[in-house]
This record gives C-alpha cells, structure tokens and sequence, in this order.
C-alpha cells in the first residue's frame, strides 16, 4: 500500500495543474485517510497538495501540520533509536512541500521554523533506551568478545567463524532493541524562534536547509534573522568530498612527495571553495563571535576549522538549532564538581602516555588503562562522571551506525553500550579516528557515536571527522584540556588549540583541524 500511495503521489506531481493530477491526490487522500501512520503522512500530504493547487495556503500548511503530528506520535511510540531515524523517511515529501510554502512567503523566519519542525526530529525525545534485559547485555558481551578474538592473531579459519558470528549476534542486538517502548508523547520546543534570540547573545545561528536540490541559509544574528540561497547543494557536496580526499591522503601520508604535495594543494583549493560558497555570501551578516553551524546532508562531516571563516574562531555544530538550545540548557544545568575520567584503550601509541599526562594536569581524577579499561567498569564510570575522555581507536561502521565503536581492553563499545548510561558525562573528549562522524538520514537525523551521546543527554562531544595522526592528536588534547580546566568553553577551547597547530598543512596540522565540537559548545 505504501509504495502504492508514493506511484501516486508522484503522478500527481507529474500531472500538476491538471484534472488527472487531482484525481490522483483524491485517490491518495481516500486509501490513506484510516491507514497506520505512514499511509495517513501521506493521506494528509495529498491534503495539502489539493488545497495548495486552488490557493489555499493556510489550508495546506494545516494539513502538513496534521501529517507532522501523526509522524510525531508514531515515533515517539518506538524506544529504538533506528526505528525512530528510520520514521522520518516517512514524511521526507511532507517535509518538502512544507519548506516550499515556507520559501514562497520570503520569511526567513518562517523558513527556519518549518525546517526546525523536521531536522533531527528524534532528538526531541526522550532519549532511548535499550531494554534493560540479560539477554541483550549478555550480546553485546559476547559480540565484545568475538570481535577481541578476532582481532588477536587466530588462525583464518577461526576468524571467519567468528566473523559469521558477529554478524548474527549484531542482527540478534538490532532485533531486540526494536522492542524497547517509547514515551508515548513527542516532546516540543515551544517559541524556538524567541528562546533563540536570547541564548544566541553575540553568537550567530548559521543553519543550512536544502530545498528541492538547492541549498539555503538562514543566519540569526542579534535578533536579525536573514536568509539567501547558496546555489545547487550537491556542487557544495562535490567541493567537501574533493577535501576530506585530500586530507585523508595527508593524513595517512599516501604517496610519495609530489603526490602529498598535490593533496595539499587540493585541500587547500577545496577549503577554500566550501568557503567561498557557504560563507562569502553572508559574512556581513555573521558578527565576530562563536559561529553555532547546522549543517545538512553530507555536510555534517565537515572539517570547519580549515575554512578561512572559521579558522581559530569558536564554532558549535549541531544537528539542528532546538537540538544546540536544548544542549546549551544541558550544560547551563550541569552540577560542577565531580572527578574527571580519563580511559586509555589499546592499540594506540599515544593512548596511555595521554591520560597519564591528563590525570597529572586534571588531578584528581579516575583513570582506566590497560587491562582495567574495560567494557564494564569504564561504563559504570560514565554514569554521573563531569567530563569523559577517551583516547582509543574509533571505528565508523557506515554499514550500520549503531555499531561504530570505541575500543576497550576486551573488546568494543557500540552505540548500544553508550544508550545505557542513564547520566552520561556533560563533556565527552573522544580522542578516536573518525568518532564525530554519522550517517545522514532524512529528516537530517543522525546515527553515529557522537549523535548517540548528544542523544542520551551529553551536552557536548568532541570528536574527529577524519583518521587521526597519534603524535599530533596527543598535542592537540593537552592543550584542549588545559585551556579547558582555565574556563573556556569548549568550542572556544578547541579553536584556540587548533590556532595554536595551524600553519603549514601537514599530518598535523591535518588532524588538528578535523576535530569538532558537536552540541552546546
């Protein structure tokens, strides 16, 4: 029935203006209209076609309105963090339309306000949880194991099988986590455009939407909210990719001289061409302080320290303004005090020399190393800890998000893992390749480690966009933690540090730069 009611809505907009394209929406509106909730998004869509095709645009923006609160109350029915992601595919045609409304009446606050109501949607939730139960713990405890076995030298044969076996015990972990139950009520962030004035102060909102292929800012700047287009969003895309291949090769010192040459060259044209088409437009309208940046799509996997506008200047990046306010009300709210924790996982050159230098400048502090940094005891200490680092290998399983990991002694911790923490740290350091980056869903919801976190209430997270170099990572750490402990906030931390290893764009200066503040700042 679901792809039955898409064949007609897209039809109907090939038919636009016309008698059979009416009928089409009519059709639509009829099979839907008493249907589970991913037929009735789209009865309500068909609504506010019909109502928008014979001038009525209150009328349309009531029933979009309608099918949004359906998709509210299905999702907030799931405990599951993938189901949730997954539900907004269910009204990315809704979301569409809406925008489309929003950019015809020229309003940038309107604009702002119908893409808040979707970007990042889940997060508005409480967080999830997977269910508390032997089994599921029992799982993940055994897939810890196997991929720890895995990963120690046993014969081929045996690796295979316990490949064969993380498969199936990563199928089982997704099965039963699909069967924690949510609130049952969405939650909402009333006057968002009004609570933004205030928590911005002299920072500025530079929010990106993509409308139709096209890709729109709204800058909020002093109470002043201003929008423009930017051009084709996947040229934008083009010039991103052209960068993060560049600074990997650097990065992971491919090829020889002339080859690290000419990825430095491309890194450098790239960096500056992502500036030039996101900020050259509307850098009168950005102001001198903390740039607070949501991106969309592919974007989210941005190095933005290495764009000229950003560099050495303080920016948060967040899935979506009411996800940055609510994390700014996080750590508004955070009690002070409490031991810093400091976790070393193996396999990492500069892992143990780094929370043993951190626990000398943070003292006092609990500090996991070697074979006591394990699953268990490292997550016990997450619960109620002030701020959390950790310096381990990160994985990114773009397969599967849920499963991207940070390894410990006996094995990897998974989004899985982290979900249980009923009080997770306010700051979370994760000195890990890759750990700040996420799939992108529509809806622009997230599923990655630092999302997860960002999800279970962390009011912050730093993490790496792209591999990291050991030796300079371990530099750029001290002196985060430092300028930390002497009051600065995050964002404003970490830009200082990289300002501090900027220069000539190497390894170094590379993986100083990928790092990113995600959440409050």
């Amino acid at each position: 029935p679901t792809p039955a009611l898409d064949a007609r809505l897209y039809a109907a907009g090939l038919a636009a203006g016309r008698a059979e394209g009416a009928e089409e929406l009519r059709l639509v509106l009829a099979a839907g209209r008493n249907g589970p909730a991913e037929l009735r998004v789209r009865a309500w869509h068909a609504a506010a076609l019909l109502r928008d095709a014979v001038g009525d645009a209150a009328g349309a923006r009531r029933a979009l309105l309608a099918g949004a609160r359906i998709l509210d109350t299905y999702r907030a029915a799931l405990g599951a963090t993938e189901l949730r992601t997954l539900a907004a595919s269910y009204a990315t045609d809704l979301a569409a339309t809406g925008l489309r409304l929003a950019r015809q009446t020229g309003r940038a606050r309107s604009v702002l306000w119908w893409a808040e109501r979707w970007k990042a949607a889940a997060l508005r939730l409480p967080p999830a949880r997977p269910p508390h139960e032997p089994a599921l713990a029992a799982d993940l405890a055994e897939l810890r194991r196997a991929v720890a076995e895995a990963d120690s030298g046993v014969p081929a044969g045996r690796v295979n099988a316990l490949w064969r076996q993380r498969r199936a015990l990563e199928e089982r972990i997704r099965r039963r986590s699909w069967h924690a139950r949510g609130s049952g009520s969405a939650s909402r962030s009333p006057n968002l455009l009004a609570r933004l004035g205030g928590e911005l102060a002299d920072r500025t909102l530079f929010e990106l939407i993509d409308i139709g292929g096209e890709l729109h800012v709204i800058v909020v700047h002093r109470g002043r909210f201003r929008s423009r287009p930017l051009g084709r969003t996947d040229r934008v895309v083009a010039e991103l990719e052209a960068l993060r291949f560049a600074l990997r090769r650097i990065v992971l010192r491919h090829g020889g001289p002339a080859s690290r040459s000419a990825a430095v060259q491309g890194a450098r044209h790239a960096a500056e061409q992502l500036d030039r088409a996101l900020f050259a437009p509307v850098r009168g309208w950005l102001g001198d302080g903390e740039l607070v940046v949501v991106p969309v799509g592919l974007l989210h996997a941005t190095p933005w320290a290495l764009l000229p506008t950003c560099r050495g200047r303080a920016v948060s990046v967040a899935p979506s303004a009411t996800a940055w306010l609510d994390a700014t009300a996080r750590a508004a709210g955070a009690p002070p005090g409490g031991r810093p924790l400091l976790v070393a996982g193996p396999g990492l050159t500069h892992a143990d020399r780094e929370v043993r230098r951190l626990a000398d400048a943070l003292a006092p502090a609990e500090v996991f190393v070697g074979a006591a940094a394990g699953a268990e005891p490292v997550l016990a200490a997450l619960d109620g800890a002030p701020l959390a680092h950790v310096a381990a290998h990160g994985g990114f399983r773009s397969d599967n998000p849920m499963f991207s990991y940070l390894r410990l002694a006996d094995g990897p911790i998974t989004v899985y893992d982290l979900e249980q923490v009923a009080r997770p740290p306010a700051v979370v350091v994760l000195s890990a390749c890759e750990s700040g980056l996420s799939t992108v869903h529509p809806g622009d919801e997230l599923m990655g480690l630092a999302a997860a976190l960002l999800g279970v209430g962390t009011a912050t997270v730093l993490g790496s966009v792209l591999p990291a170099q050991d030796e300079a990572t371990l530099e750029l750490m001290l002196d985060l933690h430092r300028r930390l402990a002497g009051g600065s906030g995050a964002a404003a931390a970490l830009a200082a540090a990289q300002a501090e290893m900027d220069g000539t764009l190497d390894e170094r200066s590379a993986t100083a730069a990928a790092f990113v503040c995600f959440g409050a700042g």
